[in-house]
């Protein structure tokens, strides 16, 4: 008798965990993919700016939460909005894409990756995440705020600063000038985002 009661209560417990395995499980999380036509990296830098492209990238939501975000840009896509003469816009650009600055033949792509947000106030967001660029990975943090309409995601940052020596970017560094003849550029470059994104159909 206790070895049938012991048999069916395992049978029971066996059934009821094969039950629930095959429930599927609920997820409110939604993706949206970047819109790459629309969407921009805007950067400054001395008394120059301009934008770069994004190539692919993805950001989830979870409700009000900011759960994954996986952004790559096309480093090659360089712009100068700037110089208004087209020679010397070109050369701008072709300087940035060499390997003085970000080495675009190498490096082609760099990439964005959320580590987490915090959510400050109503659709605004603290933003912790690594920046790769030219292999290298650092840690950045900036302020961007989200709006959600039914199919559609945009994200805007705020203005914040990196410092390119720490991803080795060095070149007319006044840490690396030899004399005050040197032309040096600022080691800090000005970035902010403008993003699009389209909600992901099942």
């Amino acid at each position: 008798m206790a070895i049938r009661t012991l048999t069916s209560l395992l049978l029971t417990f066996l059934l009821a965990g094969t039950l629930s395995a095959s429930e599927p499980v609920k997820s409110d999380t939604v993706e949206y993919r970047m819109d790459t036509v629309s969407s921009r990296l805007y950067w400054s830098c001395n008394i120059h700016h301009g934008y770069i492209y994004l190539k692919q990238g993805c950001i989830k939501m979870a409700g009000n939460r900011m759960v994954a975000a996986d952004i790559l840009f096309q480093m090659d896509s360089v712009f100068d909005q700037d110089i208004s003469y087209a020679l010397m816009r070109k050369t701008l650009q072709n300087i940035l894409r060499s390997d003085v600055f970000f080495n675009t033949k190498e490096y082609p792509y760099s990439r964005f990756v959320l580590d987490h947000a915090r959510q400050v106030k109503p659709g605004v967001y603290e933003i912790t995440g690594d920046l790769e660029l030219l292999g290298v990975e650092g840690c950045i943090t900036f302020t961007a705020v989200i709006k959600r309409s039914k199919n559609h995601l945009e994200a805007k940052s705020d203005k914040f600063y990196i410092n390119r020596l720490r991803w080795g970017i060095t070149s007319y560094s006044r840490h690396e000038a030899t004399s005050d003849q040197n032309f040096i550029v600022s080691d800090s470059i000005g970035v902010s985002f403008d993003l699009r994104a389209i909600k992901k159909q099942d």
